[in-house]
């Protein structure tokens, strides 16, 4: 994983929340339905979980910072050369998401994102650093490219400003040089991914 996602992880231990009435103290109706807000309650959040992509043995992590209403920045990785040096497979990304709609009822509150970004396609030992286009003739365990992605996210109130959140997230990345990583791989490279975890 890159110095991105370690940047994030500071964010979210030092953020503050954003301003607005908390999800917990949200009115609820005779209907049960709670009001619906124009964004989620949390500033960032950060989640463990399982990819598509990933082989190398380590939960993928992710770090999501809030930055302005539904517009959110995340970075999604295994940590590769940042906490484990584990060989394997891997895709890292890097995208800003925007949240189209949300619904919100006294359960919790789900909300479809679209995103695009980079990502990282790594099938061995990788390097600090991003090689667009080809990789490295060196060193040829790494490519980086465009992707786009959908994501579904819920959230429940668990008191005390944190909510649980839960993230299932399926997109695509093109990588023109991967046909020349020392481990081929298509262009197109397809991926889903599920993580759960906190939110502030």
């Amino acid at each position: 994983m890159r110095p991105i996602l370690a940047a994030l992880a500071l964010i979210a231990a030092t953020a503050a929340p954003v301003g607005g009435p908390a999800f917990a103290d949200e009115s609820v109706d005779d209907g049960g339905d709670v009001v619906p807000q124009p964004h989620a309650p949390y500033r960032v959040n950060l989640r463990l979980g399982t990819a598509s992509t990933d082989r190398n043995g380590m939960p993928t992590v992710c770090a999501e910072v809030r930055v302005w209403a539904d517009l959110a920045i995340e970075s999604c990785g295994t940590g590769a050369d940042l906490w484990h040096q584990n060989d394997g497979p891997e895709m890292m990304h890097v995208r800003a998401s925007w949240e189209l709609f949300d619904r919100t009822t006294h359960r919790g509150r789900g909300g479809v994102r679209v995103g695009a970004g980079f990502a990282e396609l790594a099938v061995g030992d990788d390097q600090l650093g991003f090689e667009f286009g080809d990789p490295d003739n060196r060193d040829p365990v790494s490519v980086a490219g465009p992707e786009v992605a959908v994501s579904a996210q819920w959230t429940l109130p668990l008191g005390k400003g944190l909510q649980a959140v839960g993230t299932f997230t399926g997109g695509v990345g093109y990588f023109s040089g991967a046909p020349k990583l020392i481990l081929p791989r298509d262009e197109v490279q397809p991926f889903a991914a599920f993580d759960l975890g906190v939110g502030w």
